[in-house]
């Protein structure tokens, strides 16, 4: 027997390798195949993984929690004493009392994880989730292999990288369960507001859908203070956040993260997980807490170097008429691709390629490139951006602004 005559065919199939590919998977691919004949070193401003270590004392709590031999055994749905620290780092970045607004929270191996248990726990034959794109497809692949169908919302430009709630026809609404949004937003670093949400929530409540925000990167914003979606008033009936430590304490082969929902949809969301998984590792947990207890100190200081790299390689891309903004949020630099090419990837290959600068494309809404700013160093932080400045004046597509 063929291995692929195998494979569900709610996973599509014998056809399953053909349309199931994670656009970060296949690039890391194509970075692998570059490396075997690099004629230099890459400038990697690929995926977004922290080019730095968590906290010392982040560390140490690991440390001391693993030789403890009550740690040794299942978490399940998670200690206690992490949804207390939840609920204080809720309180203390995005002003939420989770008490009085009736909020639960539950852990999770990371927000891939939680983004999984969401579909399983919602989605039935033929439900819609409406998603954004460009953005994580984990959720709408999840929700699709369930028979779910799937309805993209382009972000772009013109409207702030906000979905425009009104261009969705009111048949979708109409059937929708899941409504996705990930603010702060990767790839394009844009933030939302609080008449965005007040709008989207309406609509949820005109609809019964519920609403799920992908908030990863939540701390890290630079003018504005952190939003979460529950401080919309009465969104606690209508929405679930999921968050992370991965993104704003350098924590993300950790795999710690958690849920905020209302106490009936965590019950649901818990009995899901509960078959899914056996909870992360009790002494991970822990270190978690201790992340949160020092955010005061270590938060402004990531932002700081987050923002920093932004400025300089935003200025280096634009001399080189690679035109782009600093973000409001996020560690990404999202860069138009010039008019000479016909897609994102083109460009993508294009760079890593002839310059070695590995980033990441996307077509889905208007053709861009993402830049990272977690990018390793090998040497100075100087050496690397007089490097990128180098290489980047060696090619001669770029457009001239008119």
């Amino acid at each position: 027997m063929n291995d692929n005559e195998l494979i569900s065919t709610r996973l599509g199939g014998k056809d399953f390798f053909k349309t199931s590919y994670y656009k970060f998977e296949k690039f890391s691919q194509i970075k692998k195949q570059y490396l075997k004949q690099a004629p230099y070193p890459i400038l990697d401003f690929g995926i977004g993984e922290s080019d730095q270590m968590p906290p010392i004392a982040v560390l140490d709590e690991l440390t001391k929690q693993a030789y403890i031999y009550e740690n040794r055994v299942y978490a399940d749905n998670g200690i206690e004493p992490f949804k207390a620290a939840a609920k204080k780092h809720l309180k203390e970045i995005y002003q939420i009392d989770c008490d009085k607004q009736h909020l639960a929270i539950n852990h999770v191996i990371g927000a891939k994880s939680a983004l999984c248990i969401i579909p399983f726990a919602f989605v039935s034959d033929e439900d819609v989730v409406i998603c954004t794109t460009p953005g994580y497809q984990v959720l709408p692949t999840m929700a699709k292999w369930l028979k779910g169908k799937i309805y993209e919302v382009p972000l772009t430009k013109q409207n702030q990288y906000l979905p425009n709630l009104e261009s969705i026809p009111v048949e979708i609404y109409q059937k929708t369960k899941i409504f996705l949004v990930n603010y702060p937003n990767s790839p394009t670093g844009a933030i939302a507001t609080k008449e965005f949400y007040a709008q989207l929530l309406k609509k949820a409540k005109q609809y019964g859908f519920l609403i799920v925000n992908d908030c990863v990167y939540g701390p890290l914003t630079y003018h504005t203070e952190p939003l979460s979606i529950f401080s919309i008033p009465d969104s606690e009936n209508y929405c679930i956040e999921v968050h992370s430590l991965s993104k704003a304490f350098n924590m993300t082969g950790f795999r710690i993260g958690f849920m905020v929902a209302n106490e009936k949809l965590m019950h649901i969301l818990k009995e899901v997980k509960d078959n899914m998984d056996s909870g992360q590792y009790i002494p991970i947990q822990y270190a978690a807490m201790k992340a949160f207890e020092n955010e005061s100190h270590t938060l402004p200081q990531l932002k700081e170097h987050y923002y920093r790299r932004l400025t300089q390689v935003a200025a280096i891309l634009n001399k080189h008429h690679l035109y782009c903004k600093v973000p409001e949020a996020t560690f990404y630099l999202y860069v138009q691709v010039p008019s000479t090419f016909k897609t994102a990837e083109d460009f993508a290959l294009y760079l890593l390629y002839q310059a070695g600068i590995y980033t990441i494309p996307w077509d889905e809404a208007e053709p861009a490139v993402r830049f990272a700013m977690t990018y390793p160093i090998q040497t100075t932080e100087h050496d690397f951006l007089v490097e990128l400045d180098r290489r980047l004046s060696h090619l001669s597509f770029f457009e001239k602004k008119e």
